[in-house]
């Protein structure tokens, strides 16, 4: 008998839409056939990069085709409303974590998806990595004996914090992140323990954030179900990653690091005291090498082959979905059903009921009416340089319009600043067209990210030319454009790069990001002799100040906050500039007159190394980092070698690896912005210690 094949849709095409798609092509009873997104253009480009047939962009149109089950991958909030439509309409419905944002809410999803007789199931990928499965047949089967203690640990730095989005659903209220990454925690509780009698919580190290919402980064919740005591340990604060369950039983005890999927058992060796420590130990490490080894096997198998295999994460989110269908029609798990799902957020509430904050009052986060009919187009306005030159257009007294893709995250980044901010999308010529009435003046910040060089063509380029085209028909008399240095080749020691050099002439070698902003570059140039586009270019060198990371990749390949490869020795002079020099040169350039059709480099005096840059942030955030001089020739070896496999494999983001592209990163050649300074007046920071203070220190205490 033919087994049958479920029709799936996705519905929400954000960043968890690739670990769901990807665990789907490896079902042989499932076929995604539609992806569904309030932005119709990701859904598209979704449906591009998976090789799906439909794309719609409201759940009303999803629900009008074929689908059987669909995966909803919104974000919490949104869980109830639309899992509730799509039972209503007879589908199953797969739920990414939370279930939902209240008890009560999921209590209606389950009921309504029995009434309909339909599964409803939730994502808690965790519970099926294999190191965790190992773990709970121990305890089920008596290996450990009867529990006495369970702690888990989420130790993880969460970036949102220190970067944003801002307007997170998990950022908005204290709260939210116990529903966000508690259901981690809480998950392994639940079907370890069951629903505790009571909990408490110790809360500490709060953060205020842009909005005016504050999160608590540290939690402890401990508790008992009967005679089983329990800690949960939730940190976002930087540091060395932790995730794992210690179980403590009356004959072993048992730590599973499910982020590494590895698990090992600790038991008393029975051959006595002389050589009990040793054998334990030697057992300890005879499962961690065979559990190490087992993995490594694993994630190459898994990359040559292209399956989610390829790391832990990945491997989790297939086996819970494989879970989820394999029990569509029978033999039902109790991890992927709603009533688990339920169970969850039941314990998620105990939590925030058991937490006590000081009460706050959320304020009204937003911009200002502009200062005057706007004449001067941002886009990008809302990033890093996008924020600091939308602040310096203002405090001239200039009528400023920014484009957002998202309103509350523009309002946000913007907040108190007199501007005109409307949402929309720069790759309609139709929004494009709108946003450029009445205005002048156009500054393009916009860029894009992909993993494959299609990405940044349809992205970046084709966009950039489509606002170009717009701002022409518009009649603007001025189009600023940001290109980067990366678009050098800048390795050789020798070569002196001003506002003049050429780009890189093989820049078809580079790095997708090098090589799209030199194209981009070209077509504009290409717009402005053909058809008199007034354009100005601006290449910023490694920009730094407040907002950006201090773990900067200009200076290094950061491994994480505290462990950096240089790109070479660390020793020469890197083109550092401060990001509020760069958008007062942006500025500038405005209403300087005659400056249609050059180039201006944005580089501050040679002033710091990259090794001085390192020690200059360990001295200021209290933590020794661990450095690295790595020669360029060890990062194109290993390159090569990941692409080799990926040529090997055919994987659909392969490339050929450039020598070429990674020398450039070490930035030896000397950078002179001597033109910039002397016909715009620009005035960069031109001190070491000043460049230390507002780009290394005010950063970290930022």
């Amino acid at each position: 008998m033919n087994e049958k094949i479920w029709k799936v849709g996705l519905l929400g095409a954000g960043y968890i839409i690739e670990s769901h798609a990807k665990a789907l092509k490896n079902k042989n009873n499932v076929k995604v056939v539609a992806v569904c997104d309030q932005s119709y253009h990701r859904a598209k480009n979704a449906c591009a990069t998976f090789n799906i047939d439909a794309a719609f962009s409201s759940i009303d149109e999803l629900l009008k085709s074929d689908v059987e089950v669909v995966h909803v991958l919104l974000p919490p909030d949104l869980h109830f409303e639309a899992t509730r439509k799509i039972l209503e309409s007879g589908r199953h419905v797969f739920l990414e974590k939370p279930m939902g944002i209240s008890s009560s809410e999921c209590q209606q999803l389950v009921d309504i998806a029995n009434n309909e007789k339909l599964k409803l199931g939730v994502n808690h990928n965790f519970l099926f990595l294999p190191s965790y499965q190992k773990l709970r047949q121990d305890i089920k089967d008596g290996s450990i004996g009867k529990l006495d203690h369970i702690t888990i640990n989420w130790r993880y730095p969460l970036a949102q914090i220190k970067f944003g989005p801002f307007n997170a659903w998990m950022l908005q209220k204290p709260e939210n992140l116990i529903f966000e990454l508690g259901p981690h925690l809480v998950a392994f509780l639940v079907d370890l323990l069951g629903q505790p009698d009571y909990v408490h919580v110790d809360a500490s190290l709060p953060v205020d954030l842009p909005g005016g919402t504050f999160v608590f980064r540290r939690l402890h919740v401990h508790g008992a179900k009967g005679d089983v005591t329990f800690s949960l340990n939730l940190s976002v604060i930087p540091g060395y990653a932790d995730r794992s369950i210690h179980v403590r039983g009356f004959a072993a005890s048992a730590v599973c690091l499910f982020d590494r999927d590895v698990y090992f058992r600790d038991e008393p060796s029975g051959s006595g005291l002389l050589f009990d420590n040793f054998l334990t130990v030697k057992s300890i490490a005879w499962q961690l090498a065979v559990n190490s080894i087992g993995n490594l096997i694993k994630a190459i198998s898994g990359t040559l082959k292209k399956k989610p295999s390829a790391n832990p994460f990945g491997e989790s989110i297939e086996n819970s979905i494989s879970n989820f269908y394999d029990t569509l029609n029978d033999h039902p798990d109790e991890r992927s059903e709603g009533e688990f799902g339920y169970r969850v957020i039941s314990v998620c509430e105990q939590i925030t009921s058991a937490l006590t904050y000081p009460p706050y009052q959320k304020p009204a986060v937003q911009v200002l009416p502009p200062l005057h009919t706007p004449t001067v187009l941002v886009l990008g306005g809302s990033g890093f340089i996008g924020h600091y030159l939308v602040k310096a257009l203002v405090n001239r007294g200039f009528g400023v319009r920014v484009v957002t893709r998202n309103m509350m995250a523009g309002q946000i980044a913007l907040s108190g600043l007199a501007v005109e901010l409307i949402q929309g999308d720069i790759a309609s010529a139709d929004f494009m067209n709108t946003a450029l009435q009445g205005i002048d003046i156009v500054y393009d910040l916009a860029k894009t990210d992909g993993k494959k060089w299609d990405d940044y063509y349809q992205g970046d380029v084709l966009v950039t030319e489509t606002i170009a085209n717009c701002a022409l028909a518009a009649g603007v008399k001025r189009f600023i454009y940001t290109g980067t240095i990366d678009s050098y080749y800048s390795a050789n020691p020798k070569d002196i790069i001003t506002s003049d050099t050429p780009l890189d002439a093989n820049i078809t070698s580079r790095n997708h990001y090098a090589r799209s902003k030199a194209t981009c570059e070209a077509l504009l140039l290409k717009l402005q002799k053909e058809k008199g586009l007034p354009l100005i270019i601006f290449r910023p060198g490694i920009v730094i100040g407040k907002g950006c990371p201090p773990a900067h990749w200009g200076v290094g390949m950061f491994q994480s906050e505290t462990r950096v490869q240089y790109w070479g020795d660390g020793k020469n002079l890197l083109p550092f500039v401060l990001v509020e020099d760069v958008a007062e040169a942006l500025a500038l350039a405005l209403d300087k007159k005659d400056i249609e059709g050059q180039t201006f480099l944005l580089t501050d005096k040679p002033l710091l190394t990259g090794r001085e840059y390192v020690q200059a942030v360990s001295e200021n955030c209290g933590a020794k980092i661990r450095t690295d001089p790595t020669p360029i020739w060890k990062y194109f070896l290993i390159d090569s070698l990941k692409e080799a496999a990926k040529h090997l494999i055919k994987h659909p983001n392969r490339r050929i690896p450039s020598y070429r592209d990674w020398d450039s990163r070490s930035h030896r050649a000397q950078y002179d912005s001597s033109k910039t300074i002397e016909v715009l007046g620009w005035k960069p920071a031109g001190t070491k210690e000043l460049l230390i203070q507002k780009g290394i220190i005010e950063a970290l205490e930022d």
